[in-house]
């Protein structure tokens, strides 16, 4: 039996047995069954050596953070609702993901988005500021955003444009080398020992159509696939990401309380990953619900409107997958956001908060 490898990227497999020298059929089938089940094994573990070692595969990571409280800052993975309240809209997220293991992801941004015109166009502007910090990595993004609104009835369709920069840090004095350890070796050259920085350009596309009652986006960030490398050794890029939501208003009939459920769909490379969630709204002031994330969490949520047109919230996940087991005791989110009517025509009357008039 000979490993043979052909090229760069195929291997196979040659058996040569030897033919039985005068063997009865009892003990040429004892021979067969031997011989087969040798072959079994031995198929089996080179399946996996060239899965692992034979292929040039490129392995695919999901970069983009994820936020439970996504319904309140959709701005931040789509660009076409930039400007579709026809407000100034700000809101800063902070997540503590997987507490309890070391290294966890740990992400805070800032998005804001205001109606405007430009050449006659209702549109909008806006900023995302977004830092990731995982394991040896943070990544800081900067992203400018604008958006054209087409009005069509009570209904918005909304087209948007992102571009900006991203910053990947690897902090190579986090790196740990065990004192004994034959795999390990500090002078390998694609280990790095300092901190390193590489930044690239980004851009992203996003669609939104909005009415009264409901919403759907779909959008994709990192479209060109930006490749933020350290140096030449190491070819670093981040795939291209996708996302679809879509969320409905559902008025309860002589009651101040409103359902609106949603669904928030990513795809990055091979990994998906489904939310759907369902909140409970009271006079437009609070609101509470419940969200799973399918084969990851359960998430609860609330939150509060205040009459300055402030708005908090907070969400907390419940690990449903196997990381529970390795220490994590559920991921904490913090949502701020602020809105305000943001017009410099005169009026004769000021509200706080253009929600409760």
């Amino acid at each position: 039996m000979d490993l043979v490898f052909k090229g760069e990227n195929i291997c196979s497999l040659k058996v040569h047995p030897k033919p039985p020298k005068q063997a009865d059929n009892e003990s040429l089938g004892n021979s067969s069954k031997m011989f087969f089940s040798l072959f079994k094994r031995i198929c089996s573990g080179t399946f996996i050596f060239f899965v692992l070692f034979c292929t040039s595969s490129v392995a695919y990571g999901q970069y983009d953070p994820q936020f439970s409280q996504y319904m309140f800052n959709p701005l931040i993975v789509n660009s076409g609702f930039a400007g579709s309240s026809g407000r100034f809209n700000l809101a800063a997220m902070d997540r503590h993901q997987w507490v309890g293991l070391e290294g966890a992801p740990r992400t805070t941004v800032v998005g804001a988005d205001m109606a405007t015109t430009i050449f006659g166009n209702q549109s909008g502007v806006g900023l995302v500021i977004m830092n990731d910090e995982i394991g040896f990595f943070s990544n800081l993004t900067i992203q400018g955003v604008i958006g054209r609104q087409y009005i069509m009835d009570d209904m918005k369709l909304g087209i948007g444009l992102n571009v900006g920069l991203i910053n990947q840090v690897f902090d190579g004095t986090k790196v740990y080398f065990p004192a004994r350890s034959d795999y390990h070796v500090k002078t390998d050259a694609l280990i790095s020992e300092i901190k390193e920085s590489a930044t690239a350009l980004d851009a992203g596309f996003g669609v939104s159509f909005i009415h009264p009652d409901f919403y759907v986006g779909l959008s994709v960030l990192h479209l060109f696939e930006p490749k933020p490398n350290f140096n030449e050794q190491l070819d670093v890029y981040i795939p291209r990401s996708f996302f679809f939501m879509t969320g409905y208003n559902h008025h309860l009939l002589e009651s101040p309380i409103e359902i609106r459920p949603s669904l928030f769909v990513k795809n990055s490379g091979p990994a998906w990953q489904f939310d759907l969630n369902v909140n409970l709204h009271y006079m437009e002031k609070y609101w509470g619900g419940l969200s799973y994330r399918l084969q990851d969490a359960v998430v609860v949520m609330a939150g509060l409107e205040l009459n300055s047109g402030i708005r908090v919230g907070y969400s907390y996940d419940i690990t449903t997958s196997k990381l529970s087991m390795a220490g994590s005791n559920g991921s904490h989110e913090i949502m701020v956001g602020y809105t305000f009517d943001l017009s410099f025509e005169k009026r004769d009357k000021q509200y706080r908060s253009v929600r409760f008039l």
